[in-house]
């Protein structure tokens, strides 16, 4: 056990060392760490085997936990290790072996101020209610954005916030508001509960952490909620907010749609979709796509017409959106990033082309 022990530490410190943001153990694989947007293999390291591998998930998953894995074959855990180090664990099994991924959780709630998100982005905390959706896919930072947005909220504001997460991820303090977390699963038995419970009490705030398998059927309440008093901050794993939509909509029956539509139009306040890229000289750099919830777009959105929205993203920089081949484009334009890193993370390639020219 103690020769498991030492291994572990040694790649925690090694992931943590190195300011990688994961790391990745697969049962006959060499350790891998993500740095900076790129995965780097420890060519150091030995192959790990499936004995080590089940000694170091025993030693991090409690006896309740390790009877889930079995059961699902998967688990999502956050955990303090190697003494000091959060992080947000998934344990799973592939090709019938078992793999673990560690993703370090920063330590402290991120400034907003420091990310540099554009000032519309912050001005969603003033909001009194509606939908806000922070977008991306897996590693864009979208949790990162959340806690910065709440914790602009907790500085300046005496709000009454709950979040909804699976699992708690960001511990906050409370400041001038009034920070409640909930772990679905464990405070509260699922996502339709927890907002069941909102129904009836005094919450201005309400954050949904990205809880995809019960999102669809807990739509239907955070779209009443938004529309209800609350404003809701909810994070999506989507790669654009035209995919957002398109997403929340084939949740609903089709004889729902038509008044889903109606209602998302009316509490729509905003959709954010990030992606980081691997930054030239080090570090990575944030790009994204912001869609406001202006007259415009609620029209279309009403009328199911989504093929438009693009065009109104692009159209209406004045108004603070911006498309993500914009956002790519002035990347390469100030020469942060690779024009061929910015090409890979293009939604659309010809279009990105024709701009970064």
């Amino acid at each position: 056990m103690e020769v498991y022990t030492i291994l572990f530490n040694r790649l925690l410190s090694e992931t943590a060392k190195r300011q990688a943001t994961d790391l990745h153990l697969s049962a006959g694989s060499i350790p891998v760490i993500r740095k900076d947007g790129r995965l780097v293999v420890l060519t150091e390291e030995k192959i790990i085997e499936q004995t080590a591998l089940e000694q170091i998930v025993a030693s991090f998953l409690s006896e309740a936990e390790q009877k889930i894995l079995a059961e699902k074959r998967e688990i999502t855990v956050v955990k303090t290790l190697g003494g000091h180090f959060r992080f947000k664990i998934n344990v799973y099994f592939q090709k019938g072996l078992l793999a673990v991924s560690f993703r370090l959780i920063t330590p402290a709630v991120r400034d907003f101020n420091s990310l540099g998100l554009p000032s519309v982005v912050g001005d969603f905390t003033q909001l009194p209610d509606g939908l806000v959706i922070i977008g991306g896919i897996y590693g864009s930072g979208k949790t990162t954005t959340m806690g910065a947005l709440l914790e602009q909220v907790n500085q300046r504001q005496q709000k009454r916030i709950l979040t909804l997460e699976n699992p708690v991820e960001t511990i906050f303090a409370n400041q001038q508001s009034v920070i409640e977390q909930r772990e679905v699963g464990k405070d509260v038995p699922t996502l339709v509960d927890g907002l069941q419970y909102c129904r009836h009490e005094d919450i201005d705030i309400i954050m949904i952490a990205d809880i995809r398998n019960e999102l669809s059927e807990a739509l239907p309440l955070i779209l009443e909620l938004s529309a209800s008093g609350s404003l809701v901050l909810l994070e999506m794993h989507a790669d654009s907010a035209v995919r957002v939509i398109e997403n929340i909509m084939d949740t609903f029956l089709p004889h729902k749609v038509a008044a889903a539509r109606t209602l998302l139009a009316d509490v729509l306040r905003g959709i954010v979709v990030q992606r980081l890229i691997p930054k030239n000289g080090g570090g990575q750099a944030l790009a994204l796509a912001i869609l406001l919830g202006s007259s415009a777009v609620a029209s279309v959105i009403r009328e199911g017409h989504l093929s438009q929205l693009e065009t109104i993203i692009q159209t209406s920089g004045g108004e603070g959106m911006v498309s993500m081949i914009t956002s790519l484009s002035r990347l390469v334009q100030s020469g942060q990033v690779s024009r061929a890193d910015a090409l890979a993370a293009a939604p659309n390639k010809e279009d990105f082309a024709i701009m970064s020219r």
